[in-house]
């Protein structure tokens, strides 16, 4: 129906979905992306070419702990404060692995839900690429090493946002800014291709 309006409009359409990772970032997310191009310009539109895939280990390097990011000087770097039974519970999750995998090992009173298979229910790996990072800060997935849900800073780096990108609102409102955002990588391959088309 989309392709069908853009051509009674006079456009050429097209349509791939592209998955973020693929685009010198971090993360699998996938986005359908549609271009349309007035017929009067000649040239075809080319999406961008695939480039370089980083782990989650890279962005997490990225991040200056120590100075511009340091937890005292970044509000967007403060880890949330875990309740004691919630520690507990990520201190059980291998990396990589999520409460699901590890449910019938651990203790009644840390048990949950099977179904909570992803979000603060999963340890990232530091070696391979990041899920999609869903909408709300008590989804955003356990820190590979520590025991602690990643900072809105971690999930703004993983994201593509700058190291010094300042995010306003609640918490929860900040974790949603990142959650909906398309990842910058993936957008500015698409400007990139987009200017070919201009110039």
């Amino acid at each position: 129906k989309i392709e069908e309006k853009y051509e009674e409009l006079g456009y050429k359409v097209y349509n791939e979905v592209l998955e973020a990772c693929k685009y010198n970032g971090y993360t699998h997310r996938k986005r359908l992306i549609i271009v349309a191009v007035r017929n009067d310009i000649k040239k075809k539109y080319e999406y961008p070419d695939v480039q370089k895939e980083f782990k989650l280990i890279d962005a997490l390097n990225k991040i200056d702990y120590d100075n511009l990011n340091n937890p005292k000087k970044d509000v967007d770097n403060q880890p949330m404060k875990h309740g004691e039974k919630t520690v507990n519970r990520f201190k059980l999750i291998p990396e990589g692995k999520n409460i699901a995998d590890v449910m019938d090992t651990i203790p009644d009173e840390l048990k949950i839900s099977k179904f909570y298979s992803r979000g603060n229910t999963q340890r990232l790996d530091r070696n391979k690429t990041v899920p999609t990072l869903v909408p709300g800060h008590s989804n955003f997935p356990i820190h590979p090493w520590e025991h602690r849900s990643i900072t809105v800073r971690e999930a703004a780096t993983i994201t593509g946002f700058p190291l010094d990108y300042k995010f306003v609102g609640n918490h929860s409102a900040r974790c949603m800014q990142i959650g909906n955002a398309v990842p910058v990588y993936l957008a500015d391959a698409i400007a990139k291709s987009v200017i070919k088309i201009l110039e």
